[in-house]
């Protein structure tokens, strides 16, 4: 047995015992998954305007090692009529759409062991309504059953929601880092326009 077919082996039997909660969280772990691809994407500046995405990554990660770059910026700030109007146009570029993405993916990755939750509460109302059946062989049937959706979607839950949390709040993390090293980067363009100007 290949590992293609054990792993569908796993799922069915994962799914047959998880019920259609199973699958809801599935189809999370997908969105959750594609959240954070594009997350990452976006921390490598791909809509960068001025400077190439990797200059500016350069610039912000490495400033010592970027000061031809600096240079080139500077000269291009300081053709604009507005200075910081210009800077504070370049990091809605850099930082609007992990900023706007961030909470939502937050809230999808809370939504994980919620949903787990919910099928531990639907696979307790399958055990107690077996353990209430009056048949003789069904109980054990349907409170095994119940049992098995409670733990699998609960457990499920946990999977997808822990460790994508972990990554998830690493690129919070890093994209609070880029912002606060723009920031830097912007108070040090503009020092000289506020000297020039008293």
């Amino acid at each position: 047995m290949n590992l293609t077919s054990q792993v569908l082996t796993e799922l069915r039997d994962l799914s047959s015992g998880g019920g259609w909660i199973f699958w809801a969280l599935i189809v999370l772990a997908f969105g959750i998954a594609y959240a954070l691809v594009t997350l990452w994407n976006s921390l490598r500046f791909p809509d960068a305007t001025v400077l190439s995405p990797q200059e500016w990554r350069e610039l912000l990660l490495r400033p010592g090692d970027s000061s031809a770059t600096l240079h080139r910026l500077s000269a291009s700030i300081s053709t604009s009529r507005d200075p910081g109007r210009h800077l504070q146009e370049i990091g809605q570029h850099l930082f609007a759409i992990p900023d706007r993405r961030f909470p939502f993916a937050f809230v999808m990755i809370g939504a994980a062991p919620l949903l787990g939750l919910l099928g531990t509460v639907s696979g307790m109302f399958k055990t107690f309504g077996g353990m209430a059946s009056s048949a003789a062989n069904a109980p054990i049937d349907i409170i095994s059953a119940g049992i098995s959706e409670a733990l699998i979607t609960t457990e499920t839950g946990l999977v997808i929601g822990v460790p994508t949390l972990i990554v998830c709040t690493l690129l919070k993390s890093r994209f609070d880092e880029l912002v606060l090293r723009f920031r830097r980067l912007e108070s040090q363009l503009l020092r000289p326009e506020a000297a020039t100007s008293n």
